[in-house]
């Protein structure tokens, strides 16, 4: 199958890099992380843009086959426009959660503006920055997640592969330190001169002070002089409030990114 969605073709990437196994069906694609059966977009089915979506059942039957151990179900849609979402009116009837994204890209950064001159950014690297990293992972999901099965080990083997595909030559994970305390992070993978940004986050009380744009920023620098991207690509929620900060970075709306998603009750 060939995939349109510049969205799931980076998303496709860093699953290939982080060694899960993509099954292509013809009309659909088979993503599969074996180690993470709790992580949603590390399992899921990515269907081709004309497939056939009369039945919508049958591909709720399909991803419980190929992912047994799941206790969710997590759908793409390879199209690049908005302009057939009434075809998944039968899956969303069924209980999925519509999702669209907004797909963002630039061949070059600007600058980023208003952060304080004086904060550390580097690469994290030593035993102790992974660990801060689990750190703060974990205290940004704990208020939303705290019951949601298995969220722990999500982070855990997020937290995992980011390191692995640092450690591996195919991404960075950068950090943002105020008196050595993690507030700030971006991470990148690249693969054939495209990187794709993932996981920017930052502690809620550090907000609005420049410090994702201060990050972002040397996570691309770093894709661009040492892994040799020439396209950078992020997705950002439409109406969250990262989006406007990417705008100031350089990055232009591309296409939406549609997927569904029904969480473990």
């Amino acid at each position: 199958m060939r995939v349109r969605s510049l969205g799931f073709r980076t998303d496709l990437m860093v699953r290939r890099l982080a060694g899960s196994e993509i099954t292509d069906r013809g009309d659909h694609i088979v993503v599969r992380s074996s180690a993470a059966a709790n992580f949603y977009w590390g399992n899921f089915l990515l269907l081709g843009g004309s497939c056939d979506l009369k039945d919508p059942q049958v591909w709720l039957d399909r991803f419980s086959d190929n992912m047994p151990a799941a206790r969710h179900v997590a759908i793409g849609w390879d199209r690049t426009s908005t302009s057939a979402l009434p075809r998944l009116s039968g899956l969303t009837s069924l209980g999925m959660e519509l999702d669209l994204g907004t797909v963002m890209t630039t061949p070059q950064l600007l600058p980023p503006e208003g952060a304080a001159p004086a904060i550390a950014v580097r690469r994290l690297s030593s035993e102790n920055e992974w660990r801060a990293l689990y750190a703060l992972e974990t205290e940004l999901w704990a208020e939303e997640n705290r019951d949601a099965p298995g969220y722990l080990d999500f982070l855990k083997s997020r937290v995992a592969e980011t390191r692995h595909l640092s450690e591996g030559g195919r991404g960075a994970c950068f950090g943002v330190f105020e008196e050595d305390e993690l507030v700030s992070t971006a991470g990148v993978v690249c693969a054939n001169r495209v990187a794709r940004f993932q996981n920017v986050e930052t502690r809620p009380d550090r907000r609005r002070r420049g410090l994702a744009g201060a990050v972002v920023a040397a996570a691309g620098a770093f894709a661009q002089e040492r892994l040799g991207a020439e396209l950078l690509v992020i997705v950002a929620d439409p109406a969250g409030p990262a989006i406007s900060l990417y705008r100031r970075l350089g990055f232009q709306e591309t296409e939406p990114q549609i997927s569904l998603l029904r969480v473990p009750q």
